[in-house]
């Protein structure tokens, strides 16, 4: 990386990428004024690199990528020189800008680090997930590339490799289980709280900094992986977690180096959560959907790369599997994510900057084609799409085999987040993109659906990880695509109304309602660490009962209560943590989700079927486990009748029923 000499008014990096680790011929530049927000971005390709003595080395390059004020960065070739005077190494630096071959600016360059930015990693594990795995020795298992060097790999190197000055922070701690009732696993709303609470180095602000969580095992149980959870807010991409008790370290039964086979994938996967803090997607989904703003995307256009030898990639979606993957993997990223991590805009890789997934390059939406085999629906699933204000908008998705033959999908397309892209318009307005507040590492299962049978999932679709998209009185537009196999299915254009504010105390309540932590709490809970979003949502209920928005506010402010919640706290030394239990109070969150039951078709319409029926069913099973089990079987009994009048699967109404009779 180099630095103008002389250039007051202006701060100047530019990026020279031609020698190794894995160069990539590319030389970025980016500028700003000190005395204004102008700034400008150019990614030039090399075209010839000479040495045209043994003391000068020229590298003449073409603008292939902008963005920016133009103004700032003239011309179409870039040319960087090197040269020294009887030293051994290189002392003077200068970049030209050219057009049609004609200088037309010089600056002089100062060598400022050989790496394009200082990155730094904070881990921290708790008690009973283990030792975090942050070095790997490439030769302790025998499936591996035959030329591939031995060493023992850190984590830091990884990135170091990838172009950064990558370093561990020295303030990693072990958090104690030590509340009773705490089972050990986590929550996303529990990822963030801690997050927030614990990181040293956390800010609402954008840094060259990520926390790492090695924890043993997510509330979803074995299916999940790792995942990186701060999809939240205008600060995102700080946060990943990684479970050691998942599906994903368990060896393969016929692998005799099971040790080995296990320590070489918590790494490549740790490796790769923190990979999409820097804001990069896996290698087979880069070109899923399009970004707010498209066609014209800032960045360049990506394409998919499902055989991919890269931590970004799943090692048993190449052909061959694991196996074939690991033979040919060399611990390093593909160079496509490397032109991007060392040459896109900053903001666009540098964590808590631009949102998850927005500038890699997606595709724009007419391009997305239809296909006959499948079938995407997405509905409100009640009888007029109208909604009040305030009202959260709920979508069910339903995604059905519509070939005469037997189909497999992977059973999360509709839920892990990754599969699924949704576009919201206001009409009259732009276009934005949705994005789930959470995304998901899953272990790939498939579900075998027969001709007309479907897989459904339903998503509170006003908030967003990009912030509130439908808050507004006024017409929108609704439309979807879901990954199947390599191909996209795009959905109907589904168009909703939402109604003018009705009274005083609405308008009031928009203020503090329309905000990040009221949205994380409705999709997640009014965590406790969200308690001005529970205010909020308490005064609704209180001031509006009647209205549908209060029936989500009530589902919110009750759900924590069904479940035991952990809560980080300070321990006695200045650097110790321990973890607190709140237990659960079924009896209590019943009586806040009365509305559930003692007006079950409203709650249904506004809540969605699948959504509404989740949470009776989450409720009597918090019940039960309390021992109330009178208040459960009711609870179970309302769920099953509702079911019946609004015409639910035979299906769902069957496995409702088994539950109300072992109840029995």
């Amino acid at each position: 990386m180099y630095k103008p000499v002389g250039t007051e008014l202006l701060t100047f990096t530019v990026r020279v990428d031609v020698d190794a680790p894995y160069p990539q011929r590319r030389i970025s530049i980016t500028v700003s004024r000190l005395d204004s927000r102008n700034a400008a971005h150019v990614v030039a390709e090399v075209t010839a690199d000479q040495c045209l003595a043994y003391n000068h080395r020229r590298i003449t390059a073409v603008v292939v990528y902008r963005n920016g004020n133009p103004d700032l960065m003239p011309g179409d070739q870039v040319t960087f020189e090197a040269s020294r005077e009887k030293a051994t190494t290189y002392q003077n630096y200068a970049l030209t800008l050219s057009v049609a071959g004609a200088a037309i600016r010089r600056y002089p360059l100062t060598f400022d680090s050989r790496y394009f930015d200082a990155v730094e990693f904070e881990v921290d594990r708790v008690e009973n997930a283990g030792e975090p795995v942050l070095k790997y020795d490439t030769a302790s298992h025998s499936n591996r590339p035959a030329d591939l060097p031995q060493e023992v790999l850190s984590l830091t190197a990884v990135y170091q490799r990838a172009g950064f000055a990558a370093t561990l922070s020295p303030n990693g701690t072990v958090i104690p289980l030590s509340a009773a009732g705490v089972n050990g696993t986590w929550s996303t709303a529990e990822l963030h709280d801690a997050m927030v609470t614990y990181w040293s180095r956390y800010a609402d602000r954008p840094q060259w900094a990520m926390w790492m969580l090695w924890a043993a095992r997510h509330d979803l149980g074995r299916n999940v992986g790792g995942l990186m959870f701060d999809d939240i807010g205008p600060n995102q991409r700080r946060g990943a977690a990684l479970f050691s008790e998942s599906f994903l370290f368990d060896p393969p039964a016929d692998d005799k180096q099971g040790a080995a086979w296990r320590q070489r994938m918590m790494f490549t996967i740790l490796a790769h959560e923190i990979g999409h803090t820097f804001n990069m997607a896996h290698s087979f989904q880069k070109a899923l959907g399009v970004g707010q703003g498209a066609p014209g995307d800032p960045w360049i256009p990506l394409e998919n790369e499902p055989e991919a030898r890269s931590f970004m990639n799943y090692p048993s979606l190449v052909a061959g599997g694991q196996a074939a993957f690991f033979s040919d993997f060399r611990f390093r990223f593909s160079d496509e994510e490397l032109v991007f991590m060392r040459h896109a805009p900053r903001r666009f890789v540098q964590m808590g900057n631009s949102k998850w997934f927005v500038d890699h390059g997606f595709v724009a939406p007419e391009l997305l084609e239809d296909h006959s085999d499948w079938r995407l629906e997405i509905r409100p699933n009640r009888e007029r799409n109208d909604y009040q204000f305030l009202e959260p908008v709920v979508i069910e998705f339903k995604l059905a085999n519509a070939s005469t033959l037997e189909a497999a999908v992977d059973a999360d397309t509709l839920t892990d987040g990754h599969h699924m892209t949704l576009f919201i318009q206001r009409e009259g307005g732009s276009t934005a993109q949705w994005r789930p507040m959470v995304q998901r590492c899953d272990k790939v299962e498939s579900v075998t659906l027969k001709p007309g049978e479907a897989i459904y999932a339903a998503h509170l679709v006003s908030a967003s990880s990009v912030g509130w998209l439908i808050d507004q009185p006024g017409f929108y537009r609704i439309q979807a695509a879901a990954e199947v196999g390599p191909r996209e299915v795009v959905s109907n254009v589904l168009r909703i109304y939402v109604a003018p504010s009705r009274s005083d105390e609405e308008d009031r309540l928009a203020l503090d309602y329309f905000t990040e932590d009221v949205g994380r709490a409705l999709v997640f809970g009014a965590t406790p660490a969200l308690s001005q979003a529970a205010t909020t949502l308490q005064e609704l209920v209180a001031r509006c009962p009647s209205r549908a928005a209060a029936v989500h506010a009530a589902v919110a402010l009750a759900s924590p209560k069904l479940r035991n919640q952990k809560r980080l706290e300070a321990g006695p030394g200045p650097h110790d943590l321990v973890i607190r239990c709140e237990k659960a109070a079924p009896e209590a969150a019943a009586a806040q989700m009365a509305a559930l039951t003692n007006a079950p078709d409203r709650a249904a319409d506004t809540l969605g079927h699948i959504r509404y029926f989740d949470m009776l069913d989450s409720l009597a099973s918090a019940l039960a486990d309390a021992g109330d089990e009178k208040t459960a079987r009711q609870v179970m009994k309302r769920s099953v009748t509702t079911m019946k009048a609004r015409d639910v699967l035979e299906s769902v109404i069957r496995t409702a029923q088994r539950k109300l009779d072992r109840m029995k």
